[in-house]
């Protein structure tokens, strides 16, 4: 067995073992939606019976409406927690499908051990809080769309990390199996070609389309900005890097932005509907 095998028999094994904990936090879940979903149906029918309505004088009746307003928020929260939860389910049923699609190895500057990380559409963590998956907005993946293997670094919040980039891996993961896997120093999209490279995996390719994905990643990316506008020809992703953009950012101030302060404008229902689907890979 030559080392590309064994390699690839390690990553299907990992691949396996992150699907399997996906499923089992899946199955946790919707146990818990359904118990959430029983409960506001149960408050509901018992809506009035826990407000006492008394309308004889005016304390009595701001007791009855401030009564009537908490009980009114009890089911609300609920279904807010089960919105919630729906959007970690349907994040856990990808996962399952297709855990993640990258990989880099990265060992900061003055460190011996080097971090193995794998790119997702989400992130993941298993019961003791370790990084199964890190999702692709996060600082550290930038150095996934932004470097080849060698001298690389990525900002956090605390400062620029600086070190060097070992490995940078590509699969294709279809219903929890390896379908094509290969190091390279660029992100290639196109899936047909995934194959064929995964076929020819010690091939390390090289091209000037890593400079268009740089610049991609640095406007979906960008902070610093408050107007941004992007120029390209037909076909360039303009489209694609305004959608992302838009799913950083609400990754990125999730505390503070919701998608409902967002207005997209778009020539048709697609670019609409590109918003809601998978993030890119590549």
């Amino acid at each position: 067995m030559d080392k590309h095998e064994q390699e690839l028999r390690a990553e299907q094994k990992r691949v396996r073992h992150v699907a399997e904990k996906a499923g089992q936090r899946l199955r946790l879940l919707k146990k818990q939606m359904d118990q959430v979903k029983s409960n506001v149906v149960e408050i509901r029918k018992g809506f009035w019976d826990d407000v006492r309505v008394n309308f004889d004088d005016p304390e009595e009746a701001l007791e009855t409406a401030t009564a009537i307003k908490q009980q009114a928020e009890v089911p609300g929260q609920r279904e807010r927690s089960h919105q919630h939860m729906q959007k970690e389910l349907d994040k856990l049923k990808r996962l399952c499908y297709s855990p993640y699609f990258g990989r880099i190895d990265f060992r900061e500057d003055g460190e011996n051990e080097t971090d193995r990380v794998y790119i997702g559409i989400g992130s993941f963590q298993d019961e003791n809080n370790r990084f199964l998956v890190y999702d692709w907005r996060a600082p550290i993946s930038s150095l996934y769309y932004d470097f080849s293997p060698g001298p690389a670094q990525y900002e956090t919040p605390g400062g620029i990390l600086k070190g060097t980039m070992e490995l940078k891996r590509q699969f294709l993961i279809r219903d929890g199996e390896i379908k094509a896997m290969f190091d390279t120093g660029v992100i290639i999209g196109d899936e047909l070609l995934q194959e064929v490279l995964g076929k020819q995996a010690d091939h390390q390719m090289k091209s000037i389309v890593a400079t268009i994905q740089k610049e991609q990643n640095r406007i979906i990316r960008n902070e610093r900005s408050r107007l941004l506008i992007v120029q390209g020809a037909a076909g360039s992703g303009k489209t694609s890097a305004a959608l992302q953009r838009v799913a950083y950012l609400l990754y990125r101030y999730r505390d503070h932005l919701r998608p409902e302060q967002i207005v997209l404008f778009s020539p048709n229902p697609l670019f609409q509907l590109c918003f809601y689907g998978s993030p890119r890979t590549g």
